[in-house]
């Protein structure tokens, strides 16, 4: 195993695109403003490992490519974004029936970030604008979208901005609650606070600002980051802090406004975007080359999938996380993957896998039933 100084977390960067740029000559991404997360703090505590750990497959492997984020469609198909080197959106087919295409390229972006589902087929993404612009977010729509068995694309997605963000500083994570709402709630890194962005009209506004959601007093070169990804269910927001390597739910209202104070669940957890189960379980993907099963209800931790702080993980740099859709994955957990090195990802190791935890469940002897509401993004 090599330092883990070498392990890094890329969420939006100039740093990153200069590096990615230097091992690609081609790459044209271009930045002045962004900043990194150059290397995750250390934690003193090393969660344990499952006795049997879930095995992990390949679905996509794009050298080069620094993937930050996924959803699913409603037919189980994935849309991914990258963070580097260049602002793509990619389309993946989970039983690689089709090759993985990039739908679009976002030539006014230097990265994409965040996505999330509005409606079956119709998407929200966002992401900086070159020469330190703002942040912007756009609406990608499925709905006509057609790809022959080969990977050609017949009718493209339709992608359309909505609107910018001036005053957001690193926006991440984003959430849809409801689908009957015009609106989404964006992590905002840097400020640490939580944007409501209407769909519709692109007003905006800071919903939640919450000392949880800030980065660590001590002034290092990590202390400004703060909230990265975040999931609701039950009324519930839970989120991670990656500076303070903390996780913490909140109670919110319909209209995404704070009903209570933070809860710290858990500290010394290093993470980035998660997925939830219908028991009360965050599946975290870990920038230190693990799946990360966390108990929401008592804070205990669980390497599922991958080798803890090891280069020689099948999991490395893990980016964010989500359960699959369809009859036949619906246990399985499916993780971006970013190389994690600025000296130079090792081959292979960016893309995205299927992590299929099965009877891993069972491995805290959670309770039976299920919480109720379940399903992620419930209110």
């Amino acid at each position: 195993m090599q330092p883990f100084a070498s392990v890094l977390v890329f969420l939006f960067s100039t740093v990153t695109a200069l590096v990615a740029r230097s091992a690609n000559p081609k790459s044209s991404t271009t930045s002045t403003a962004s900043p990194v997360i150059p290397v995750q703090p250390m934690v003193t505590f090393i969660p344990p490992a499952a006795s049997s750990k879930a095995p992990v497959t390949k679905i996509l492997a794009y050298d080069g490519g620094g993937f930050e984020n996924l959803v699913f469609r409603s037919n189980g198909q994935i849309l991914a974004t990258t963070a580097f080197p260049e602002p793509l959106l990619f389309y993946v087919d989970p039983l690689r029936l089709r090759p993985g295409v990039v739908l679009h390229n976002f030539t006014s972006l230097q990265n994409t970030v965040g996505i999330t589902e509005l409606a079956p087929d119709r998407f929200c993404v966002h992401g900086r604008r070159k020469e330190g612009g703002p942040f912007t977010v756009f609406s990608v729509d499925m709905r006509r979208f057609f790809i022959f068995p080969d990977g050609t694309i017949s009718t493209p997605p339709k992608i359309k901005e909505i609107g910018s963000i001036p005053s957001s500083l690193g926006l991440n994570g984003m959430v849809h609650l409801r689908k009957s709402d015009n609106f989404v709630l964006i992590a905002d890194t840097l400020l640490g606070a939580v944007w409501k962005f209407d769909v519709d009209t692109g007003k905006h506004n800071i919903m939640i600002k919450d000392s949880s959601m800030a980065g660590p007093s001590n002034k290092t070169e990590f202390a400004a980051y703060g909230i990265n990804g975040l999931r609701a269910q039950n009324r519930t927001l839970f989120y991670c802090n990656s500076g303070k390597q903390a996780f913490y739910k909140m109670r919110i209202h319909a209209d995404g406004s704070s009903a209570g104070n933070a809860t710290l669940i858990t500290s010394g957890i290093a993470c980035d975007d998660f997925a939830l189960d219908p028991w009360g379980f965050a599946y975290v993907a870990s920038p230190r080359n693990a799946l990360i099963k966390l108990d929401t209800r008592t804070g205990a931790q669980l390497v599922v999938a991958g080798d803890f702080d090891q280069d020689t993980s099948e999991i490395r740099s893990a980016s964010s996380a989500r359960f699959g859709v369809s009859d036949s994955d619906q246990t399985s957990v499916y993780i971006t993957t970013n190389g994690g090195a600025f000296l130079g990802a090792p081959k292979g190791s960016q893309g995205i896998s299927r992590v299929d935890i099965g009877n891993l469940a069972q491995a805290f002897k959670e309770r039976e039933e299920s919480l109720v509401g379940g399903r992620e993004t419930c209110l």
